[in-house]
Order: C-alpha cells, then sequence, then structure tokens
C-alpha cells in the first residue's frame, strides 16, 4: 500500500502557517516512510529517487524540495537538533541544570521527529548495518549535529555567567555536557526501540538522568 501525498494536496494553505507545517511534516513523512519500505524490500543501492516518487505519488521536484536526496529521506530529512524555539527556551534555562535541560530539550525533539516511532529507528538501524557507506554518512550527520549543540551549550553557560565568555574551559566542559547527554538520550532511545518506554516520557528521562549523575559522582 502506498504512501499516498499528492503533490497539490487537498488542503488550504491560505492564512495558515499552521496548516502548512501540518501538511509539510505530513509530505515529510511520506517520503521517509516510502523511502524506507521501498530500501527494506529492494535494498538501498536498487532503489531510485524515481521510485520513490512513485511509491509516494509525488513529483520529483516535490521530492528535491523535501529531501534533496535519497540518502536523508532514508536517514530522515530533518536533523536530529531542536527547532529555534527549544533552543531559545534552553539558552534561557528551564528550571534545571544545563545537563538535565538538555536532555530534555534533546528527547523532546527527537519525540517530535516526523515519523521517528520505534518501527522507524529500528528499519534505518537494521539498512545502516547493511550498509556501513550510509552509516559513515549518518556518522557525518550527527558530528555536525553535535557541534551545533556545543554551541548551544556555551551559549547557555554563558547566559548563566557572562563572565565565561572568555573562558578557555568553556568550549572543553560545554563538550562534556554534550556527550553525557547524548548518552542518556541514547540511552533512552534504546528503552523507546525496546519498548519500555514511551518517547515523551518525562520521569523516564528524570530517572536516567539520577542514574547518571550518581554513577558521575561515584
Amino acid at each position: 500500500m502506498r504512501c499516498g501525498m499528492s503533490d497539490n494536496g487537498s488542503m488550504s494553505e491560505t492564512g495558515a502557517g499552521g496548516l502548512r507545517e501540518r501538511k509539510r511534516r505530513a509530505t515529510q513523512a511520506a517520503i521517509e516512510r516510502g523511502a524506507l519500505e521501498l530500501v527494506m524490500e529492494h535494498g538501498y543501492d536498487n532503489v531510485t529517487v524515481e521510485m520513490i516518487c512513485e511509491y509516494t505519488m509525488i513529483s520529483p521536484r516535490t521530492f528535491f524540495n523535501y529531501a534533496g536526496s535519497k540518502e536523508r529521506a532514508v536517514l530522515g530529512i530533518d536533523p536530529p537538533l531542536p527547532g529555534q524555539e527549544r533552543r531559545d527556551a534552553y539558552v534561557r534555562g528551564l528550571g534545571g541544570s544545563p545537563l538535565e535541560d538538555l536532555a530534555g530539550t534533546l528527547a523532546e525533539g527527537l519525540a517530535e521527529l516526523g515519523g521517528a516511532g520505534p518501527d522507524t529507528l529500528r528499519r534505518r538501524h537494521r539498512i545502516m548495518q547493511d550498509n556501513p557507506a550510509l552509516a559513515m554518512k549518518e556518522f557525518a550527520r550527527m558530528e555536525e549535529a553535535q557541534n551545533s549543540i556545543v554551541d548551544l551549550v556555551s551559549a547557555r553557560l554563558v547566559g548563566d555567567d557572562p563572565s565565561r565568555a572568555s573562558d578557555p574551559g568553556l568550549d572543553a566542559e560545554a563538550r562534556m555536557i554534550v556527550s553525557l547527554t547524548l548518552g542518556i538520550v541514547h540511552y533512552l532511545m534504546r528503552e523507546w526501540i525496546a519498548g519500555g518506554v514511551e518517547a515523551d516520557d518525562g520521569e523516564a528521562l528524570r530517572r536516567a538522568t539520577a542514574l547518571a549523575r550518581r554513577i558521575a559522582a561515584a
């Protein structure tokens, strides 16, 4: 059964920013689902952009406007980064430590990525196992995303203490916070994929953060 998202759509976009965003997410999710299903069936090297367009009933122009490449359609179109609103809120502070607030920000952002549920993550993991070159490209993308998060944490640390703007140890501390936080998020994602927790389970996030804090203290 095809994913089905026409180029014209059936929703009016006039004066409806929220509606346009929902349409964008629906089209994006359809492209990602179609790409994954085709790759699981035919293999990554045997799937073409034309096949994805036919499967999802969109034009090549729409595909490239949304995904840009087959690689991004399979790995996920949006990078795993919080949106600007979440980034601004994190820099202002959410009531916890920089690490705790970052773990919550990243976990919530991942939970909202269109179509990235446990089944999708399992499929992507299997595809990358079967295609090491694709896995390396995803690793490079994650490195780029991680550098962006380091900049975000640095802005938060300086916001908490402006005198740290010239601190030579600022970057190292920000990178350590990001590394620890990504470990927490990775732990939660494994639990999510296994069905142990919900993607937006705040209590699970608090437990994981507390466990990391106890281990670090020991």
